[in-house]
């Protein structure tokens, strides 16, 4: 039987074709090489850099089905001559299907052709025999809160063996079900594969740096009931003050400053963290940078204030959120502390206010954070919809082909429901991209259990290697003043989701939705009637008149805006957040490469700005 192979490129080469050149060196079999019964019955072979993959069907391709599936009256006829006569031939058919295999076949070579980066752990989790610098929420511990060897070993287990059977006997320590740690393992029609993207090597859990991220999260934390408006340079209100004062102390922090100094407008704004190859090319080391126009305008991004066009006719909808009581915080008491970190529901809940207001706080931003759910949609409809209606109206990316066209507009490629589904497709590959991360490479402690190992260093003498930083700190002295314990506040009953923190999964969501959008609209164009959330009633907007403010920066906002809020709670750090803003780009980059084979229009690519303030051309 004749055979046909499907060659994968070797991960060494890095030339790639033209994305509008046909790569005829890719064949299409021909109908005898394989019937389908043929395919079903047998498994075929791809040599390649040594990769086994099984042949692809030859009549999937071919111009003419097989014999065997040649389409047949009740009577058992032969029908072919009546299908593929000239009479019912249809136009571009077998071009279209011909270029659908070759557009999979090139993006799949494409994606292969990228090499694995280096994964690098910082060894933390075999330096401490009892696990103390691992996520462990959900598995089962002991009376300290130090996971159970038996617990963690059947987590291990699973993770290397890869079962599903394995994964189904974790041992858990309550009724909280682990967050997905075989989703992982799952593969992807679109985008590059979750191993072939990288973040920075973990900080250590005895590190400064490690000790600075977390004294942000406890003032977050203290901050939490204060107004974004008072996050200003000549506020009075001594919270923002001290946080400021005791910031720009630490050497360690990665926050931005201005001019050198962590100042109160620059306070809890976004930064992203790449993997800095030039100085190890192991991918040891992190590069931070400040996004832009993250440091510009009011703290809450424009997309998280403007009024959001509903669907067709429908008026838009406000952007208001329920209240959650001021000063309410869970997980403070240690022996509910050890009920969080084992899955078991502590019987608590929060406590809503009447009413409802527009983000002006921490933890009404992390009210959002808990669940962002529609936002990157609602944000797409902002975006087109016109000023009149509520929206922004922003321009398409100037090199999309049919801004100029004079005869077509767009309804399926380049259209607004062609974004509308790439954004929709972004949250289960960028979660299980950030899962990777978590499960497979990482496993990193989260805030609420590194406040543990300093409440019993604190407390009861215990000998954790944390750096003295966090221990002297101002923030955990005030809030073992304000709660009694050095643990940290949390803003919900059952605290972080049971998965290791590094890096964050609703933040890399956020970063590739907002990347996507960044290339699909015209990212220099000045939002016009900005606005502001009224100091004096939270339930008001008006206009904001200080320096213009962009769709780009506004978009790079809303990502740290959901990291932010995921800290807020006491989910994560900003090392977490900010690692998946590179992390989502990437995988974003990745998902509009696969469909630069797929369009059939003159396209140069699209060109927007990176969260580093490079230009790219995808």
């Amino acid at each position: 039987m004749a055979t046909n192979s499907i060659n994968l490129p070797s991960s060494e080469n890095k030339n790639h074709r033209s994305p509008d050149a046909v790569d005829h060196s890719i064949p299409v079999p021909t109908s005898e090489a394989f019937s389908r019964r043929a395919f079903i019955g047998k498994a075929g072979m791809v040599t390649a850099a040594g990769v086994l993959a099984p042949v692809l069907p030859a009549s999937a391709f071919a111009d003419k089905p097989s014999n065997d599936d040649q389409p047949k009256d009740l009577a058992g006829q032969d029908l072919s001559e009546r299908y593929h006569s000239d009479r019912f031939q249809t136009l571009h058919a077998g071009q279209l299907r011909r270029k659908a295999f070759v557009a999979r076949i090139r993006a799949a070579q494409e994606e292969y052709s990228v090499d694995i980066p280096p994964q690098p752990n910082n060894g933390d989790e075999a330096r401490y025999p009892d696990k103390i610098s691992v996520g462990t929420k959900g598995l089962k511990h002991d009376p300290e809160g130090h996971v159970d060897p038996v617990s963690y070993a059947s987590l291990l287990k699973a993770l290397k063996s890869g079962k599903h059977e394995d994964f189904e006997d974790i041992i858990l320590g309550g009724t909280t079900k682990l967050a997905d740690p075989e989703g992982p393992l799952t593969t992807a029609l679109e985008g590059i594969s979750n191993a072939q993207l990288a973040i920075p090597l973990a900080a250590r859990l005895d590190s400064a740096e490690l000790a600075a991220d977390h004294i942000e999260v406890y003032w977050q934390a203290l901050l939490r009931d204060v107004s974004f408006s008072d996050y200003r340079n000549d506020t009075a209100n001594p919270l923002v003050l001290a946080a400021v004062k005791e910031l720009n102390r630490l050497a360690a922090f990665n926050g931005p400053r201005a001019y050198g100094h962590v100042t109160p407008e620059t306070l809890f704004r976004s930064t992203a963290l790449y993997v800095d190859y030039e100085a190890d090319a192991g991918g040891t080391k992190g590069k931070y940078v400040i996004p832009p126009g993250t440091l510009e305008g009011p703290y809450i991004s424009q997309f998280l204030l403007k009024l959001v066009p509903a669907w067709g006719t429908l008026a838009s909808l406000p952007q208001t959120r329920p209240i959650q009581k001021a000063g309410e915080a869970f997980g403070t008491d240690f022996r509910e502390w050890l009920s969080i970190r084992n899955g078991i529901r502590t019987g608590k809940a929060i406590t809503w206010e009447s009413g409802r207001r527009y983000i002006v706080t921490g933890r009404d931003l992390a009210t959002l954070a808990r669940d962002a759910g529609p936002t990157y949609l609602q944000v797409l409809q902002i975006l087109l919809a016109a000023p009149a209606a509520g929206g922004v109206g922003a321009p398409l990316n100037p090199a999309n082909p049919y801004v100029r066209s004079k005869t077509l507009s767009a309804v399926s490629s380049f259209s607004s429901s062609f974004i509308q589904a790439l954004v929709s497709l972004a949250a289960p590959l960028a979660i299980k991209t950030s899962y990777y991360q978590n499960w497979y490479v990482n496993r990193r402690l989260r805030p609420e259990d590194y406040g543990g190992l300093v409440h019993k260093i604190l407390t009861k003498g215990a000998g954790y290697p944390v750096h003295s930083d966090i221990l002297n700190s101002d923030a955990l002295a005030r809030t073992f003043s304000a709660f009694g314990s050095y643990l940290l506040p949390l803003a919900n009953p059952e605290g972080a989701p049971t998965h290791p923190g590094y890096p964050s999964g609703a933040t890399i969501v956020a970063a590739t939705s907002v990347t996507l959008l960044k290339a699909f609209f015209d990212e220099t164009y000045v939002i016009p009637n900005p606005v502001e959330v009224d100091p004096t009633d939270p339930t008001k907007l008006i206009p904001y008149t200080g320096a213009p403010l962009t769709v780009g920066g506004e978009l790079n906002k809303l990502v740290n805006n959901i990291g932010q809020g995921r800290n807020f709670n006491g989910f994560h750090i900003r090392s977490d957040i900010s690692a998946s803003q590179a992390l989502g780009e990437a995988l974003a980059i990745s998902i509009l490469r696969d469909h630069r084979y797929t369009y059939n229009e003159t396209f140069s690519g699209y060109t927007f700005t990176k969260f580093d303030g490079s230009k790219i051309t995808i």
